[in-house]
Order: C-alpha cells, then sequence, then structure tokens
C-alpha cells in the first residue's frame, strides 16, 4: 500500500513537471524547426542506408554497421518526431532529394565498389549531421531541441570514428580520388559545407510555412 502511495505521488510530481516545461518549449525559432527538419531527413537517409548495406553489402563489417545505423537512427529520430509533435513541427516524410540521390548512386555500385562507396557516402552523411548539430547546439533557443541536438552528437561522432576506421580497411580510395589517410580533412570541409546548404534550405521551408500560417 505504501509503495502505490509512493508511486502514484511520483507519477503526479512527472506530470506536474511536464506541464511546467511545456508552455516553455511552445515556440520554437526558426533555427530550432530547420534543425528538426534537417535531423529528421538525416535519420530517415541513414536508416534507408542501413537497410540498403544488409542486402548488398559484401562484408560482414559493412552489413553490421548498416544493423547499427538503422537502430541508432531510428531511436534518434524516435525522441525527435515526439517532441516535433509536442512543439507542432511539421516534419517531411521522406530523405532530402540530395539524399535520395547520393543513395541511388550507392545503390549503383556492386561488390567491393559498393561497399567503398557506401563507406564514403556515410562519411559524408555524417559529418554533415555533425555540423547541422553543432549549429543547433551553439545557435538554438528551445532547450529541449538543444537537448536531442547535444544528446545525437555523441552517436553521430561514434558512428563517424567508426565509418573512418572502416574506411581504412576499405579497398582503394574513396570515391573522388580522396584517400581515406590523407583526404578526410578536406572531405569534411566540403561535407560541412554542403549540410550549411542543406540546412538552409531547410531554414526557407520554415520560413516560408511561417509565412503562410500568417
Amino acid at each position: 500500500m505504501v509503495l502505490r502511495r509512493a508511486v502514484l505521488s511520483a507519477g503526479v510530481l512527472l506530470g506536474a513537471a511536464v506541464l511546467a516545461v511545456s508552455p516553455a518549449a511552445a515556440e520554437p525559432s526558426e533555427q530550432d524547426e530547420a534543425w528538426m527538419v534537417a535531423a529528421h531527413q538525416s535519420n530517415l537517409a541513414e536508416i534507408a542506408a542501413g537497410t540498403t548495406a544488409e542486402e548488398q553489402a559484401t562484408t560482414e563489417a559493412v552489413r553490421e554497421m548498416g544493423a547499427t545505423l538503422i537502430a541508432d537512427h531510428e531511436a534518434l529520430d524516435a525522441d525527435l518526431v515526439a517532441l516535433a509533435e509536442e512543439l507542432g513541427v511539421d516534419l517531411p516524410d521522406q530523405p532530402s532529394p540530395e539524399q535520395e540521390a547520393a543513395l541511388t548512386e550507392v545503390r549503383e555500385q556492386q561488390g567491393e565498389a559498393f561497399d567503398t562507396a557506401w563507406i564514403a557516402s556515410q562519411i559524408e552523411g555524417h559529418r554533415m549531421s555533425l555540423a547541422a548539430g553543432q549549429e543547433e547546439i551553439a545557435n538554438g533557443s528551445d532547450e529541449n531541441v538543444v537537448a536531442l541536438a547535444e544528446a545525437a552528437a555523441p552517436v553521430i561522432q561514434r558512428h563517424l570514428d567508426h565509418l573512418l576506421a572502416m574506411s581504412g580497411d576499405a579497398p582503394g580510395a574513396v570515391p573522388g580520388g580522396i584517400a581515406p589517410e590523407s583526404g578526410t580533412d578536406a572531405l569534411g570541409v566540403a561535407a560541412i559545407a554542403l549540410g550549411a546548404v542543406l540546412v538552409a534550405g531547410s531554414a526557407a521551408v520554415v520560413v516560408r510555412r511561417r509565412q503562410v500560417r500568417a
């Protein structure tokens, strides 16, 4: 009986805490909304890429990494979607056209070429996700959205570290003639630049949606 009362009391306190937090999170900024859209699309892209790796990879290491991407990005996206619903942020139901085109190019490869292209694509995608997350952590205004970006960062970094290690074991250089040992910095700069473009595009969508609402 005492335990039951304690559980009920804890539930009341938790409900009160949720009610106290909700009003403060009612109006995310354009930066917050842009990151949520970009992060959701990245999660969808990584889940699709993981499925492709499970189906087409020639090595167990790539297949296992694909399974890891599916599990981790599904978990990250579940939290993101729940918060988006709470904040009234509309999320797309598929990756960006650029992400879909990149995955299509990878899917067209066969054998070892697929493994190499898949790893290189994931390195680029995870670098873009990290750059977008750092932008949200630095400039986001909703503490709950920023907290999601902070929670996602170590997961994405762990994936990137693993992918970089895998790239050293992949046969040949990554696409574009960039060797894993000497070209990762250049690839990172290009990826961050592309990530900024994608996030800016997401921000433009948010602005247009808000104008329509007004």
